[in-house]
Parts: structure tokens; C-alpha cells; sequence
């Protein structure tokens, strides 16, 4: 055997060697929704190819949703018009701010009407512990004990108002927090079959259309929390 047989098996070795290797990185690793590869599974252990809902693939539904997408991929496989619930915890404490941050701009309106309206529902009983000196005191005993003395100065429709205001408020955030995932795979969906139905670059209208808006979220907190009292303020 001569030198140049020795090398070319040598050759034909480490070329064997790198190929098992490429496989076996291939194997272990996947397309991210930013286009690049990595070992973490940012689709919660859905396969790519899956479909999601109406021909929309785990791997188009990734590159909209962009944040959380462990998370959202593996609740979107799950849901259907069959089973509708699930569990959103940053839905239920900011309703209508997780709607805003997640691009759902008329669910997040509807929802931030119906959150102001059920905060001015407990106006009249708020300025009613104000206007007696029971405001300002923490809860506990002592409080318990002063409403339970000026109970008689409490209109029956101040109360009733409050307790329906309580109501709606936590009906509101429960209804949200269990439907929410179902209502943004909808909205994710319906987006991605137009953008592919109409878009000439799918992958930045993914971006544009889909992901996160903190700065949108935070105005629609803001505002949830600010607008009562303003409107408090002209009619006092």
C-alpha cells in the first residue's frame, strides 16, 4: 500500500467521521422561529410539521406567536372548538393588558370597557367609606368593626352596585383566563392564513402582525387603572 492509498482512506475516514457527526447535530437540533438552530425545543415537544389548525403548521404558528412559544404551541395543539378551556394566568390578572401585549386590540378594548365599567360600579361605595373616615384604614379588625357601626349609612344601591362591580370584575378575569389561549390560537391562526393568503414577505409580516407589544400592554394597564378615576373627577 502507498502513501497516497493511506491518505485517502485517512480522507474517506474523517469525511465518514464529520457526516455522523452533521446527523447527528441534525438529530438534536431544530429551526427556531428566529431561523437559527438550537438544542432547546421551542415547540414545547410539538413536531414542526404538525398541523395546527387549518392547514397553519407548529412551525408558522412559532414564528407568529415568537415569545413563549413552549408554552403557546403545545396549548394551540390542544385546543380545538371541542375543548375550549385551558389556563392563562397573566390573562386572568391583566385581562385586558395580556389582550393588548398579545395584538388582540378589539378583544383588549371590549375587555378594558367592560373592567372600567365594573371599577365605577364601586365608585359610590368607595366615596361612601371616604366620606365617613374609613378609607385610609387597613384591613383588619378595627376596620371590620367601623363597618360593621356605620353599616345603616351604606345605601342598599351603593352596596349592590360595589357587589355587582366584584362580580363582573372577577367574572371577567375567569372567563379570560380560561378562554384566553382558545381565543389567541383563533387570532393566531386566522392572521397567519391571511398573511399567507396575501403577504409577499411572509417572515416579516410574522414579525409585524404576530409577537409581543409591551408598549401597547402597558397603555392598556395604564389606562384600565387611570380612566375611572379620571372620569370620577368631572362628575364629583
Amino acid at each position: 500500500e502507498n502513501q497516497y492509498d493511506k491518505l485517502k482512506r485517512a480522507n474517506e475516514k474523517k469525511k465518514a467521521k464529520e457526516e455522523a457527526e452533521k446527523q447527528e447535530t441534525a438529530e438534536t437540533n431544530f429551526e427556531t422561529p428566529f431561523g437559527t438552530l438550537s438544542p432547546i425545543d421551542f415547540l414545547g415537544g410539538v413536531n414542526p410539521d404538525d398541523e395546527i389548525d387549518n392547514g397553519v403548521t407548529a412551525k408558522e404558528a412559532a414564528k407568529f406567536v415568537l415569545s413563549n412559544t413552549m408554552r403557546y404551541i403545545p396549548k394551540f395543539k390542544k385546543l380545538n372548538k371541542y375543548n375550549k378551556a385551558s389556563w392563562n394566568f397573566l390573562a386572568f390578572l391583566l385581562p385586558s393588558g395580556w389582550f393588548f401585549s398579545r395584538k388582540m386590540y378589539l378583544n383588549g378594548i371590549i375587555t378594558a370597557v367592560l373592567e372600567i365599567i365594573a371599577t365605577l360600579l364601586t365608585v359610590p361605595y368607595q366615596l361612601t367609606r371616604y366620606n365617613l373616615g374609613l378609607s385610609g384604614m387597613a384591613f383588619g379588625a378595627e376596620m371590620l368593626q367601623k363597618m360593621a357601626e356605620n353599616i345603616d349609612k351604606f345605601p342598599q344601591m351603593v352596596v349592590l352596585s360595589a357587589f355587582i362591580g366584584v362580580v363582573v370584575s372577577l367574572a371577567i378575569s375567569i372567563v379570560v383566563g380560561i378562554l384566553g389561549d382558545y381565543l389567541y390560537k383563533k387570532h393566531s391562526v386566522n392572521t397567519i392564513r391571511e398573511i399567507k393568503q396575501t403577504s409577499e414577505n411572509k417572515e416579516i409580516d410574522f414579525r409585524k402582525k404576530g409577537g409581543v407589544n409591551i408598549f401597547i400592554f402597558f397603555i392598556g394597564v395604564m389606562a384600565v387603572q387611570y380612566i375611572p378615576a379620571i372620569i370620577v373627577s368631572f362628575i364629583r
